[in-house]
């Protein structure tokens, strides 16, 4: 009888492990960008997926800024991901594009299993852009590590 029951609870405790969500398990991401343009100086771009990191600066201002692609950890992209709130991400609101013309853009571009995140310039949504922002330095952080 003890058996029995010692087997049931084991098997109720294995489904709640099973059924509970952990963040990798709910994101699913498979590509996180990051991209600053400067109008008519250029632009910067940084593209982490889950074994690969690749940057890119075009235009005048961008002569310093490296341009490669290489390989990263799984440690990297774990701690990359590790802080994105999906649910967070869409209620995140993208401000006005500024375009060529009035000044730079901030593009954020989250591609998951399910769905592609888009965001611009969501500076001025401050609750939800400070995941955003630590994201922000988490791919500055990379860029300057694998550079």
């Amino acid at each position: 009888m003890k058996l029995l029951k010692s087997g049931l609870i084991l098997s109720v405790f294995a489904i709640f492990l099973i059924s509970c969500k952990t963040v990798a398990q709910n994101s699913n991401i498979k590509s996180i960008s990051y991209t600053n343009t400067y109008g008519r100086g250029g632009m910067t771009s940084v593209t982490a997926t889950k074994d690969s990191i690749e940057t890119t600066g075009r235009g005048g201002r961008m002569t310093d800024f490296p341009n490669y692609s290489k390989k990263i950890t799984a440690n990297d992209w774990n701690s990359l991901t590790a802080g994105l709130d999906l649910k967070m991400l869409s209620q995140t609101k993208s401000g006005e594009r500024k375009g060529v013309y009035d000044g730079h853009d901030e593009i954020f571009r989250i591609v998951t299993a399910d769905k592609e995140y888009e965001i611009f310039n969501a500076s001025g949504d401050t609750q939800n852009y400070k995941q955003l922002e630590k994201l922000k330095t988490k791919l500055t952080a990379l860029t300057a590590k694998y550079k």
